[in-house]
């Protein structure tokens, strides 16, 4: 996977960088700053784990015109950027991936041309963010329409990124909700998680398959995919609370102080006491969360089991996939790295 990833991420972020520098090439400005601040933000990090699978699935499915489907894998990487965009707004995020977050730059931006004949408009950074992941969800749209692909494989596939993007925004709605439930259930994450992380996963495998001409795949690669994405995330909300943050680029308090209610702290809520229970819940959401009050989180957290059970959950659907994967008829190279993209999911360091 590493010579896979090592052949095609320079290739992808050549892509995104020229379809960025379509867009300013402008004589506006202004219009020109804001679109060089996206690609600035899409470039700055990221493993481009989407746009790989996608290509993992258009190889593997037969696929022979690859420097198209690069073209068109960027589409998966600009939607999961614009989901980022907007979730950083939500959660009130300062940061991405060790950076400042682009609602931050664009504040940043439009205060610094602040002058005698220009006043930043109010919540400029929000309403810039807003917008520009809105516009990364179009130029996702647009890598496709320009990938040069036959009409009929490029119309399905922005059906499915459609239908991805309408998943990511049913994940982030139940995200939402499950915030604020004194505790949801473990089914009840588990389905938010399929829809937020897992439904872009499924879309980029099947527009892989899609882009092959391998419709008779579609159902199994979404199966595949939204595993892929729950293991994924349970992994994430682990890092999240345990993760290196000079490698994960994310504070270790900030999960809790935007009270998420992962696998990690439900679990640990149904086996705590009634009163480390209580403290636990009082945690959550808290902004002003103290050293004493994270390490209490953590070691309830551990001592409850519930590290352990969430890391055994995530290697179990790694293992699903795997038993998925092997009932597949694509080519086994390409198999065996889909299997790889399963275990990087699931054991992962950042």
């Amino acid at each position: 996977m590493d010579e896979f990833a090592s052949n095609y991420i320079p290739l992808i972020n050549k892509c995104i960088t020229e379809l960025l520098e379509k867009k300013m090439k402008k004589d506006n400005e202004v219009v020109k700053a804001y679109y060089e601040k996206i690609m600035e933000y899409v470039l700055a990090g990221g493993k481009r784990a989407r746009p790989i699978a996608l290509l993992v699935s258009y190889i593997g499915s037969g696929g022979e015109d690859v420097d198209r489907a690069v073209r068109a894998s960027i589409s998966v990487e600009l939607l999961h950027n614009s989901s980022l965009v907007h979730d950083d707004i939500m959660d009130e995020s300062e940061t991405r991936r060790g950076l400042p977050a682009l609602h931050v730059q664009y504040e940043r931006w439009f205060r610094e041309m602040a002058s005698d004949k220009f006043s930043p408009p109010r919540n400029s950074g929000i309403s810039l963010g807003i917008l520009g992941g809105d516009s990364l969800l179009e130029l996702g749209i647009e890598a496709i329409l320009e990938s040069g692909f036959p009409e009929k494989a490029t119309t399905r596939s922005i059906e499915e990124y459609i239908i991805a993007y309408r998943r990511l925004i049913e994940g982030q709605l139940l995200d939402m909700y499950l915030s604020g439930l004194t505790m949801p259930s473990v089914e009840q994450i588990i389905e938010m998680l399929k829809l937020k992380t897992g439904a872009l996963y499924a879309a980029s495998l099947k527009i892989g398959a899609i882009l092959a001409g391998r419709e008779d795949l579609l159902d199994d690669l979404e199966e595949l995919g939204f595993m892929i994405g729950i293991a994924f995330q349970i992994r994430d909300d682990i890092l999240g609370l345990f993760g290196d943050p000079r490698k994960t680029g994310k504070p270790v308090d900030s999960d809790i102080k935007q009270g998420k209610r992962t696998i990690l702290v439900t679990k640990a809520y149904e086996v705590l006491s009634e009163d480390k229970a209580r403290k636990l819940i009082s945690l959550l959401g808290k902004k002003d969360l103290t050293d004493d009050e994270l390490e209490f989180v953590r070691n309830a957290v551990i001592e409850s089991g519930a590290l352990s059970f969430s890391q055994l959950m995530a290697e179990e659907y790694m293992e699903r996939c795997k038993d998925l994967i092997d009932e597949l008829e694509m080519r086994d190279d390409q198999k065996e790295l889909l299997k790889e993209i399963a275990e990087r999911a699931v054991r992962r360091d950042k």
